[in-house]
């Protein structure tokens, strides 16, 4: 059976940390908070969600104020984003062995799917968005379900640490990649079934490798 890939955007598919770094910064004043220095991003990167939102004093009301500025602002960068180095080779090997791979994501459709048509990255079974930053075990689970997914050959692509404890919840194998908002050695303390600094990499772990 083959397997069935299904992939985060931001920080995996699109290389868009520095650039969303920057737009919250410039967004940071309008919502009652500083700008962060790159070298307190580069701390915050070590942590989770969760506890990003709790250092840097952030109310639940405020994310939900914010949510929708973001995505809006979003819509602005996301012309200037790029694939990482690799993913278009990674995907151009997945559709020659014929590997069937989905996308979900916080983000918007109409941000994804001008990325993914702006990159000739028109392939994905489907393209759907989450029910939210902090709800992502949760719109995993209802996406297998909904796509009627077999977990015993699906693969979830992702790069933060909430990737992996989703996969695990669901029970289904995750790919950490090393060049998203999380580093290497972030994620390796939580022991992701496969840890990836390439995206070529992928395609030895499911067994495609030339």
């Amino acid at each position: 059976m083959k397997p069935y890939l299904l992939f985060d955007f931001d920080g995996t598919i699109a290389d868009s940390v520095k650039p969303f770094f920057g737009m919250l910064n410039k967004m940071a004043p309008s919502f009652g908070k500083d700008p962060v220095s790159w070298e307190e991003f580069e701390e915050l990167r070590t942590m989770r969600i969760p506890d990003i939102i709790k250092r840097l004093k952030i109310s639940k009301f405020q994310i939900a104020r914010a949510m929708p500025k973001i995505l809006s602002e979003y819509r602005k960068i996301v012309h200037d984003l790029d694939p990482y180095p690799g993913i278009k080779e990674l995907f151009a090997g997945l559709d020659e062995a014929g590997i069937s791979y989905a996308l979900l994501s916080s983000n918007r459709d109409e941000n994804l799917n001008y990325f993914l048509e702006q990159h000739g990255l028109k392939n994905f079974d489907w393209v759907e968005g989450t029910d939210g930053i902090l709800a992502k075990k949760r719109s995993l689970a209802r996406l297998i379900r909904k796509h009627k997914l077999d977990k015993s050959n699906l693969y979830y692509i992702g790069d933060e640490v909430r990737d992996i404890e989703a996969a695990r919840a669901c029970g289904i194998r995750i790919i950490c990649v090393t060049w998203g908002l999380h580093p290497r050695a972030h994620l390796q303390k939580h022991n992701p079934d496969f840890l990836v600094d390439t995206p070529a990499e992928i395609l030895e772990i499911i067994g495609l490798a030339e």
